[in-house]
């Protein structure tokens, strides 16, 4: 474990190249950096990055793909004290201007593919003072980001403290502006020396993933080899077709990945080099508990459950040395800095096996707040406890389980259903690639669910087909009423499915949709 009174990035990246400077790093496409190629490019670019007047505690957006000048960059801001503001490269005009003028942000790395919408706004953009351009395109706003490496490489002495602020990371809500949680490089250490134990990393393993980089787990993931002095390979993107292939190619050892991308590669067509390859260990959250046992016997490796979130960091875990239970939705017990409970609306706790909401003890090692935002904040750890907006219960071991989200529970009459629960069911067809279940107001029943459904490619189905499949699969009340195709899904940077989008996409969401009780009642 790293001096408790040195868990800033800094001191971990300096102590890590002092380990072994020769040992590759980063791998990205064809290109490695080793551990002290990466510390010169980042000292370098930290002094530029000085020059251009940024100092401890000012901001620094990034607006970037993945690519090797995403954590360099990032890396460069930390080692002089200055905080990395991710903005999503999905972003269009006015969302990207409301993160940048809200997080105050004096600087912006990004490429030349950006560079209309920014001109588009630069003039509403209240404290941005400089553009680094990684297309090294150079006029009176762009300073090319290879004039960043012609500084020296020598950095002076900064005093960061661990519970500086780090990293603003975004997140978006179901209504409103997406609020910034504030990451102190304290939470970062401490985050990555939990998940190096929980993968019991070793200096000869090689991380892979797949997630975007202005997505926390790549920020997480090259830490946590750092620790290790181990190796982080990543992807320009997630591809569920290339996916194994760069496994292979990359000869990894281990990864994190969410639930969505474990269906997404279970569905893929099976090939005889499914369990061809090195990985020891998978960790993934919110994998669906049916496919678990069938995703292991396929890909032929262990699949642990982490819970976790941008608010708090890592808080329950399947460890090593305890019983997975596959197939359970078992998501472990509390890590060791961590305290949670199961409560019910007025916060009191539940009985064992009784259903109610995740909530996790205010302490060290979460966010620190909701940036700007206090009243935000003080909801949130209402109590003194994090209120996480996720359902669960514990069983007569101790474990947790997860259930769902509190706001995706449909409450159809008298019964409340598992929105999470039934795209569960849905994903366990051999055509659907993958699903999404919201509430419909129902002037009778209060709600009724629908679901959207995309299929595997060249797979037909009908509308009678899946609902034959629900009625077969799913307890009678909870057989969605209406059901639409889709091409494709909403989703967040991390593959999450954006409800709120299909909610606000039609003023009748009925609309369009097969609904089962209308046939049958023609019928």
């Amino acid at each position: 474990m790293l001096d408790d009174q040195k868990k800033t990035i800094r001191a971990l990246v300096e102590k890590s190249v002092n380990r072994s400077p020769d040992k590759t790093l980063l791998t990205f496409k064809d290109e490695n950096l080793s551990y002290a190629q990466v510390f010169d490019k980042i000292s370098r670019i930290a002094n530029g990055f000085l020059n251009l007047g940024i100092k401890q505690g000012d901001k620094i957006a990034i607006l970037l793909p993945n690519c090797l000048e995403f954590p360099l960059c990032w890396l460069a801001a930390n080692m002089i004290g200055a905080v990395m503001v991710p903005i999503n490269a999905r972003f269009v005009d006015d969302e990207a201007k409301y993160i940048l003028n809200h997080s105050e942000a004096k600087l912006i790395v990004m490429s030349s593919q950006h560079s209309n919408m920014i001109a588009q706004i630069f003039h509403d953009l209240k404290f941005l003072e400089h553009i680094i351009n990684i297309d090294n395109f150079k006029d009176d706003r762009n300073t090319p980001y290879a004039e960043l490496l012609e500084n020296p490489a020598v950095l002076t002495p900064v005093n960061i403290s661990e519970d500086d602020l780090a990293v603003l990371l975004y997140t978006s809500g179901t209504t409103g502006n997406p609020k910034g949680c504030m990451a102190s490089h304290y939470y970062f250490i401490n985050l990555a020396e939990i998940q190096a134990a929980l993968f019991n990393l070793k200096e000869n393993d090689r991380v892979f993933t797949a997630q975007p980089y202005y997505y926390m787990d790549p920020q997480w993931n090259t830490l946590m080899v750092m620790t290790r002095n181990s190796t982080l390979a990543f992807a320009e993107k997630f591809s569920t077709s290339k996916f194994w292939e760069q496994v292979r190619q990359y000869r990894i050892t281990c990864f994190y990945c969410i639930g969505s991308m474990t269906s997404f590669l279970f569905n893929m067509p099976q090939s005889n080099l499914d369990k061809k390859h090195e990985v020891r260990i998978v960790q993934t959250s919110g994998m669906p508990p049916a496919m678990h046992k069938a995703w292991e016997e396929r890909f032929n490796v262990p699949v642990y459950e982490i819970y976790a979130s941008t608010e708090t960091a890592a808080d329950i875990a399947v460890h090593l040395n305890m019983d997975r239970k596959v197939g359970t939705s078992c998501i472990g017990k509390p890590v060791y800095y961590r305290e949670a409970k199961i409560v019910d609306e007025n916060d009191v706790e539940v009985k064992q096996g009784e259903v109610g909401e995740i909530v996790l003890k205010r302490s060290r090692g979460m966010m620190t707040g909701y940036y700007k935002d206090p009243e935000a904040t003080d909801y949130a750890f209402r109590g003194g406890w994090f209120h996480s907006g996720d359902l669960g219960y514990k069983d007569s071991d101790g474990d947790y389980h997860f259930v769902g989200r509190k706001k995706d529970i449909i409450r159809r009459g008298g019964e409340n259903i598992s929105a999470s629960s039934l795209e569960q069911v849905l994903m366990s067809h051999h055509k659907i690639m993958d699903a999404a279940v919201i509430a419909v107001p129902d002037k009778i029943r209060g709600e009724e669910a629908k679901a959207y459904i995309i299929l595997k490619p060249n797979e037909t189905a009908s509308y009678e087909e899946i609902e034959a499949f629900c009625e077969n699969n799913m307890a009678a009340f909870k057989v969605p009423r209406y059901f639409e195709f889709r091409d494709s899904l909403p989703k967040t940077p991390s593959e999450r499915v954006q409800k709120r989008k299909l909610i606000e996409e039609k003023s009748d969401l009925t609309q369009g949709a097969y609904d089962r009780l209308r046939i049958k009642e023609a019928n």
